[in-house]
């Protein structure tokens, strides 16, 4: 006999609901001291399996109640004594404990496996004291839970990327090979290169792939491995410089030991997954040794190797990032690319007013949202690539009858077809989901045929691009023949009631129906018979039905208790009692039990045939999947350009097809531009504003104005559309020249980082040396407030220096959105402009009206006390801080004087020295003193020019 019993109220299916987890004192006793044997981690999370509700125990149960529950209140513990405890602190033999259903197990699962979250779960299965480990996931391996992860999902996740890095110094340069696995897409990749000590390459590789876990090296200072042999070893500092950065990124640092980076076997795995079967064809990848390295534990850790369906299935590249413009994480954040977590759980119009995939997330299908977020991650810098997505675009918007037709009609009811391929792959689908790609299969001609039916000037291309494709893929030797296998395997007639194999598909299976029919009918005579011998009407007062006995189920009769009372006597003396409750008795007698005992068997031959048969028909489908991938990704490209000209139809004021230029030209010119995310919301009236980036005359522009007046959303949303463009979208611009930036770098606000001991102004610091190193004249750089975490001057000496490093060494269109007015003096040098955000200050009032538009020139007040009015602030504090700001003018006035009489100073005591100098040199004994006395005046000169500079 069990010593376990779990009950669940199956009734009850809130994610409030908590099921009841008991145990006796020996089962409790026994599962707390295994459980305790087991390694402890924080960040694994152990679910077991309870036939109907899970439970999590010990630090893991605190962690699910804090987290999921938000209380405590809901921790149980269970002891040696078998005694069950409200709350208390854990006493000795006893474990913490909580139950969740399903609803809010499956809720913690996209919490700790896609949101985010540094953890990996684990899943046991077992009795009383008997359980066994059989599901792991980590954010970078999700196939064992993707059907509790996204059989609810609505196409905005997907099973992730996951990477390797094994970083070296090779011929005095810090040198970093990457693997990665994109088992959604079957696709392996690797890429090497030389990176700087702020690992900005890698980190634009982590965004562009939108990578959710990196295994490591597990050695903190690791040696060569196998056949590498790196110069010099990783330190430790270049470790911890690696782990803030995928800390940074959202990214799950995973440890391996380095037997996972070998690459003795790599070339024999490989030609287990790759399609082809022989890797002698990628030598650009294989002549690579620290991308090796990085393959090879990235296969190893995924298990490809060991499930059969994926073997020969994969694809090997040589990743190059210089495909996609490099966005790091902090230009996302900036730009507000990305939801985030708040913005993706409220209403949607609200997510769509703070970010852009929200925004311009106008697809219809899964694989078109999740092609939106692979495309926002990498935008495109080949100008003829993004020409090809503004032209259909330009397609869609100007044939208003074909984009609504394609979003409204077609596009909309097509399923998720890469999550059924890749099911369908694995083996993992039946007859219900065979039938979507059915209905999808018969929606492709009719797309095919809208969009030959464009006759404007990029018609070729909408032919030759899709439906050309759409043709072969759908003609007789392909899904053509994939719908005759459905129509001559499934019967069609009985759905969606079931879903079962026709019998006219199997010799066998119509036998068997006929026998199935045949007992049916003999069954329903007697239970005729039976109402008729009772007085009663079948179907009626009198009902035939299922009736479980352990894993059988049979047919029997049931009445209800009123009538039971009328043919008692009767029942008694001629039928056998199966079961009496409220709902009434269910019987039977000796004619019927057989019958139904020959129907039961019959049932199971004709089911066990139906599931081999489906088997067999699932197995001849998979022929299919690489025409579906075609399909699906053709599908999800053409779904995200339709969206596009539906958002540049719908907005608030129409976009506008920007003209590309090359990096090479030097002009970026919007007129008329606007914030997408800002206009969209409600009640907002957009003020539009140019901007004129053009090198030699506008390349590097100083902005100032007060704050709130609009400084940080002007040069945001030149970000933005300079983004969109080269993603394939339309601007929200009047007209737009834009020169392909092979990057963008922001530096817009930062936060602390206490956990980590990192504060505003170094954050902003650490942003900033990343933009240094990494931006080249082809970028774009945005920065905003520079150098306020820290005195005025120190602050204004670094965003000088800054602007003076950017200007003459890196050369790339800059907008530097600053408070310091002293700035304004760059303007003069080539490619320099002072802009100012305007702003209305009523003289008699003292009060400040923003205008939001930018104007030329610099704007010569900060405006700061006027905000602080505009905020309500007390009378007496505004007047004080009006008195203590003349003050420190009065004061600023006679610190200057001094500066310009020591200058004058300075340059008497150099001119004496010279004067001096001949007869100093003649005595050679007093020439060291001289030269020191020299460095001494002119380092004093140099302060002095400092200081005019300034003033």
């Amino acid at each position: 006999m069990s010593h376990e019993i779990e009950d669940v109220n199956e009734a009850k299916t809130s994610s409030k609901t908590i099921p009841d987890l008991i145990m006796d004192e020996r089962t409790s006793g026994g599962f707390n001291a295994w459980f305790l044997s087991l390694s402890q981690d924080s960040g694994k999370v152990r679910f077991f399996d309870r036939k109907g509700f899970y439970t999590v125990h010990g630090d893991n149960a605190i962690f699910v109640a804090r987290t999921f529950y938000k209380t405590t209140s809901v921790i149980r513990y269970y002891g040696s004594e078998g005694k069950r405890l409200d709350s208390g602190e854990e006493q000795s033999g006893q474990l913490a404990s909580v139950a969740l259903n399903r609803s809010l197990f499956e809720n913690a699962l996209k919490e700790l496996l896609l949101e985010g979250s540094q953890h990996t779960v684990e899943m046991y299965e077992g009795t009383g004291c008997s359980w066994r480990l059989t599901k792991t996931a980590s954010p970078g391996k999700l196939l064992q839970f993707e059907e509790e992860l996204f059989k609810s999902s609505d196409g905005g996740s997907d099973m992730p990327t996951v990477m390797a890095v094994f970083s070296s110094f090779v011929q005095g340069q810090r040198t970093v090979g990457v693997g990665f696995a994109d088992v959604s897409g079957r696709r392996l990749g690797a890429c090497q290169f030389v990176d700087d000590d702020r690992l900005c390459s890698l980190e634009a590789v982590i965004i562009q792939l939108g990578v959710r876990e990196c295994v490591l090296l597990q050695e903190a200072v690791h040696p060569a491995v196998t056949e590498i042999t790196p110069s010099e070893p990783q330190t430790a500092a270049d470790r911890v410089k690696l782990v803030d950065l995928l800390s940074r990124c959202g990214v799950m640092a995973t440890e391996r030991p380095k037997a996972f980076f070998s690459t003795k076997h790599l070339q024999t795995d490989l030609a287990k997954l790759v399609k082809s079967g022989t890797v002698e064809h990628h030598a650009d990848v294989l002549e690579r040794p620290l991308a090796c390295s990085a393959l090879a534990a990235v296969v190893a850790f995924s298990e490809l190797l060991s499930d059969a369906s994926k073997h020969q299935k994969f694809e090997l590249v040589l990743y190059d990032p210089g495909r996609f413009m490099r966005l790091d994480a902090s230009a996302q954040r900036a730009l507000n690319v990305m939801a985030s977590r708040q913005q993706e759980s409220a209403p949607q119009n609200s997510a769509t007013a703070f970010s852009l995939i929200g925004l311009m997330g106008r697809a219809r299908t899964a694989m078109g949202k999740r092609r939106l977020k692979t495309w926002l991650k990498q935008p495109l810098v080949r100008v003829d690539d993004i020409k090809v997505r503004h032209n259909v675009v330009e397609a869609m918007v100007e044939d208003a009858e074909m984009r609504e037709r394609l979003r409204d009609q077609h596009l909309r009811g097509l399923p998720d077809i890469e999550r059924l391929v890749r099911r369908l792959e694995m083996r993992k689908l039946g007859l219900p989901e065979l039938c979507q790609l059915y209905r999808a299969s018969a929606i492709l001609p009719l797309v095919e045929d809208v969009l030959r039916c464009h006759s404007g000037p990029h018609a070729s291309l909408l032919k030759s691009r899709y439906a050309d494709v759409l043709a072969v893929a759908h003609d007789g030797e392909h899904l053509t023949k994939f719908e005759e296998l459905l129509e001559a395997a499934v019967d069609l007639d009985a759905i969606p009631e079931e879903y079962l194999i026709c019998a006219s598909y199997d010799q066998r299976l119509k036998s068997l129906k006929d026998q199935k029919s045949g007992v049916e009918e003999e069954v329903d005579r007697i239970a005729f018979e039976v109402a008729k011998d009772l007085g009663l009407e079948l179907g009626k007062t009198i009902k035939l039905e299922w009736h479980r006995f352990s894993n059988t189920k049979s047919r029997c009769l049931r009445i209800t208790q009123k009538e039971e009372k009328v043919v008692r006597a009767k029942l008694n003396a001629k039928y056998k009692t199966i079961e009496s409750r409220k709902d009434g008795t269910k019987f039977t007698n000796r004619s019927l039990e057989k019958t139904a005992e020959r129907l039961s068997a019959v049932l199971n031959q004709y089911e066990d045939l139906q599931r081999e048969l489906v088997d067999q028909v699932v197995s001849v489908a998979q022929t299919f999947v690489e025409v579906w991938d075609g399909i699906s990704s053709l599908i999800a490209e053409l779904d995200v350009l339709v969206g596009f000209a539906d958002l540049t139809v719908t907005a608030p004021c129409p976009y506008v097809r920007p003209t590309l230029l090359p990096a090479e030209s030097g002009e970026i010119t919007l007129v008329g531009s606007r914030h997408p995310c800002v206009e969209a919301q409600d009640g907002i009236e957009f003020i539009k504003n140019d901007c004129s980036l053009v090198r030699g005359d506008s390349w590097f522009q100083v902005i100032t104005g007060p704050n709130m007046g609009g400084k940080s959303t002007f040069i945001r949303q030149v970000g933005v559309c300079i983004l969109m463009a080269q993603v394939g979208c339309f601007v929200p611009c009047d007209s737009a020249r834009i020169s392909v930036r092979d990057a963008i770098f922001a530096r817009v606000g930062a936060g602390d980082c206490q956990q980590k001991g990192v504060s505003t102004f170094m954050a902003e610091m650490l942003d900033t040396a990343a933009i240094l190193k990494g931006a080249t004249e082809k970028s774009l750089i945005i920065i905003d407030e520079l150098g306020r975490g820290t005195s005025t001057s120190d602050g204004f000496g670094l965003a000088w220096a800054i602007a003076e490093q950017i200007m003459e060494h890196v050369g790339a269109p800059t907008l530097f959105a600053t408070h310091f007015h002293e700035l304004k003096t760059l303007q003069g040098r080539g490619g320099v402009r002072n802009q100012h955000v305007a702003a209305a200050l009523d003289k008699a009032s003292r009060r400040l009206t923003m205008l939001y538009q930018i104007r030329p020139g610099p704007c010569d007040e900060s405006f700061g006390i006027q905000v602080a009015e505009s905020a309500n602030f007390p009378t007496s504090v505004v007047a004080l801080a009006k008195q203590k700001l003349a003050d420190l003018e009065s004061a600023q006035g006679i610190h200057q004087s001094r500066k310009r009489k020591f200058s004058h100073a300075v340059e008497d005591d150099a001119l004496v020295f010279l004067k001096a100098l001949p007869a100093v040199l003649s005595d050679r004994g007093e020439c060291a003193k001289a030269l020191k006395e020299a460095q001494g005046l002119l380092d004093k000169v140099q302060q002095s020019r400092n200081m005019k500079s300034v003033s």
